[in-house]
């Protein structure tokens, strides 16, 4: 029989400072109509917290244990990397939050983009998915020690403690931000050490605890009581130099730097702190350990990630079609540090890079199916993850190759159309203003003379939605079918980008091409609007005719003339040589006699878009559509992009992924454009 042993409980208080912890987002659950956002909070995961006193922290998610008031209330804030200095730092509200098992979740809501652009910013980033990073701002109020783990490290597990605000950061919170904090926000805890005692004469190998303060008695006197007051002073004194030259000494930085800190009076936990700040500049492969874990296991996950997305691309022939596109859009976050080398993972199956997935995350795959495989390896989920590896992989490179394909498909409407963005799906306004036109001169009494406000005009647009399902089944998986990533994705790219080629046209071609019927019963070009050239075949001088048409538009009061300039010229595709030759001639091609003359619409244009879409011979003029735009695109909060989010099989065996673009195409003025018929 063993020792017989009793368990005694030992208290200790100490300030320590508000933490905070790595979460992250939900992957699909960002709303962008309700600008809400849901995301885990906290797993309760162990966590290495200290420096020089370290131990394990272990939160408890017993709803008994935690303290939500604070974050139910509707009131905590959703903050920018914990910043609670002033007000610009509040991206919005965490509008609820509850316990769900094993982990903690809530829901935010971030400010309109109209009361707030820089944190619309932020949020447009969450929804490219730049941002997936979140950090929970903690207290704890009682500490419980369950056991010891290597190197005799202890844990601790809160069991009272308090979350009050949730904050986007870069890379994840550390235990580092709440030590820098300590200064400012201090609160004493209890740690409550269980410490197994042997019977005498056979507890020499037990780890010994934290040794308890002596109890001084109470003063008896005013003597004794300022004498006792100068004995703790001392004391905190002497443990901060102590402290702090422990400190410098251990981080090799040199007395100097002990000394000064010393000298400035500065808390043993500041100092602390900046030891570790110092640490951090000298030298970034100079981590704590839980700095190291955390960025060594998040760099070959990324390593990982890339290596096996470059693999996809290469086996579904699309690596040259990612390459053009980060040829063309260097700096878009989705392709700019992406991998087109697969290395070492050339040769691999889909179920191998399943497999992979599992195996890094410790998931024995060891006499499993390769159905079973793939499907645990869609659904796994890690203590530090809410989607797999493997999920988030083919999420990934899909939503690589759809962008690839959008980026680069040609279209024709960017050339000659404005880009504009709506907050939601509401009809927005367009407004043109009047001019007053010139000053009126003060009458004989030398009076100035009242001046009515002119009328404006109004034009509207709307967003709507459009968007299909793309699947990849197990089956698919299994048999290493790459057409989800070749076809199917590269398809859906293109589809998203002609979407807005063919809306363009077809809202032109309206009205046997006189463009959409406006508010006014009239269709966009009109001879009451002044904006329809005499018919009249495509040459130098019905062009030059077409100029002064739309020369002589006025502003919407009638008061100013606006002397616009076509910088477009947009014909069907038969005429677009023909344009050419009259845009770039240096004398007028139609003159076929001895004397030449000078082309005096050369270089007229800017450009010339002669498009398939168009029949006949009808052509159109248009302004510069940064000065005078006529037809609009406008998409749903400014995201010229697909969007793409993904979930288990809405309605097939394996994963699927809904691709949608929200945009709307409208005419929203008529004086920088002119038609003509061409010939009869």
């Amino acid at each position: 029989m063993g020792a017989t042993t009793a368990r005694s409980e030992q208290l200790s208080t100490r300030e320590v400072p508000a933490l905070s912890l790595r979460a992250a987002i939900r992957p699909g659950s960002v709303d962008v109509e309700k600008r809400t956002v849901d995301l885990v909070w906290t797993t309760g995961a162990r966590v290495l917290r200290g420096f020089f006193d370290r131990f394990w922290e272990e939160l408890s998610i017993d709803p008994k244990h935690v303290r939500m008031e604070r974050l139910t209330s509707g009131r905590a804030p959703l903050l920018n990397s914990h910043s609670n200095w002033d007000l610009s730092s509040i991206l919005g509200v965490v509008e609820g939050a509850r316990l769900e098992g094993k982990q903690g979740v809530a829901t935010v809501r971030f400010a309109k983009a109209e009361d707030d652009p820089d944190a619309d910013k932020i949020f447009r980033k969450v929804v490219d998915g730049i941002i997936s990073n979140v950090s929970v701002g903690y207290r704890v109020y009682r500490f419980e020690k369950i056991e010891d783990v290597e190197d005799k490290i202890p844990v601790y597990r809160a069991v009272d403690w308090e979350p009050f605000e949730i904050s986007l950061v870069g890379a994840g919170a550390d235990a580092g931000a709440g030590t820098r904090s300590a200064e400012r926000d201090l609160r004493p805890c209890t740690f409550v050490n269980w410490e197994e005692r042997d019977m005498p004469g056979e507890n020499e190998n037990t780890p010994a605890t934290e040794p308890k303060a002596p109890v001084a008695p109470p003063p008896t006197s005013t003597e004794d009581a300022t004498r006792a007051a100068a004995d703790a002073a001392t004391k905190v004194e002497r443990d901060r130099v102590t402290g702090i030259r422990a400190s410098v000494r251990a981080a090799k930085l040199g007395e100097d730097l002990a000394d000064e800190l010393i000298n400035n009076g500065t808390a043993l936990d500041a100092a602390r702190a900046l030891v570790l700040e110092r640490l951090a500049s000298a030298d970034d492969q100079v981590r704590t350990q839980q700095h190291t874990r955390a960025t060594v296991t998040e760099d070959e996950h990324d390593k990982w990630q890339r290596g096996a997305a470059a693999w996809i691309f290469a086996k579904a022939a699309v690596a040259d079609t990612i390459a053009a596109a980060r040829k063309l859009l260097p700096d878009h976050a989705a392709f700019r540090d992406v991998a087109l080398d697969p290395g070492e993972f050339r040769g691999l199956t889909l179920v191998d890079l399943a497999r992979e997935s599992l195996d890094r995350r410790g998931v024995k795959t060891r006499g499993m199916s390769k159905i079973d495989i793939v499907g645990k390896a869609l659904t796994h989920r890690s203590a530090y993850a809410t989607t797999s590896d493997f999920a988030i992989l083919l999420e990934a490179a899909m939503h690589k190759v759809l962008l690839a394909a959008y980026a680069t498909t040609p279209d024709s409407w960017s050339r000659f159309c404005a880009v504009g963005s709506v907050s939601d799906f509401r009809v927005h306004n367009r407004y043109r203003l009047g001019s007053f036109g010139v000053l009126d001169g003060l009458n004989e009494h030398g009076e100035f003379k009242n001046k009515s406000i002119p009328d404006g005009e109004k034009a509207t647009i709307s967003a709507s939605t459009k968007g299909n399902i793309i699947g990849l089944s197990r089956q698919a998986i299994i048999n290493d079918d790459m057409g989800a990533f070749n076809s199917l994705a590269a398809r859906f790219g293109r589809a998203a980008r002609l979407s807005i080629e063919v809306d363009v046209f077809a809202l032109l071609a309206l009205n046997g091409g006189l463009g959409p019927t406006q508010s006014d019963g009239q269709p966009l070009f009109h001879a009451n609007r002044s904006n329809v050239g005499t018919a009249s075949a495509l040459a130098v001088d019905a062009i030059d005719a077409d100029r002064v048409v739309m020369a002589t538009q006025r502003d919407p009061s009638g008061n100013e003339i606006l002397d616009l300039r076509p910088s477009v010229l947009l014909v069907p595709i038969g005429l677009g040589g023909q344009a050419k030759v009259i845009n770039d001639a240096q004398f007028d091609p139609s003159v076929s006699n001895k004397f030449q003359v000078p082309n005096k619409v050369r270089g007229l244009f800017a450009d010339i878009v002669d498009s398939p879409r168009l029949s006949g011979t009808r052509r159109y003029l248009l302004a510069d559509p940064a000065v005078a735009p006529v037809l609009e695109v406008a998409f749903l909060e400014g995201q010229r992009e697909p969007y793409m989010e993904s979930q288990d099989g809405w309605r097939v065996d394996g994963t699927e992924w809904k691709v949608r673009l929200d945009y709307g195409v409208a005419a929203v003025d008529y004086r920088g454009a002119v038609t003509n018929a061409g010939a009869a």
